[in-house]
């Protein structure tokens, strides 16, 4: 994992059903942009494919339309 800043961390609490009780469940959330979070956790989200306004400029700076 890289250091990566702006993802914001904390828990949630989520109540599931069970025999006519519920129960609570704590989840670690992480939450942030896409981009950030793409550069973070390379390994879990490498099924997404993310192009940013940097990567559709064209190389030399100007533009042959």
């Amino acid at each position: 994992m890289q250091k990566v800043y702006g993802l914001k961390v904390y828990t949630k609490t989520t109540y599931e059903k069970m025999n006519g009780k519920y129960i609570p469940k704590m989840l670690g959330v992480i939450e942030g942009p896409v981009n950030k979070m793409m550069k973070a956790y390379p390994d879990k989200f490498n099924f997404m494919r993310h192009e940013t306004k940097r990567s559709l400029r064209t190389k030399g700076g100007k533009s042959n339309t």
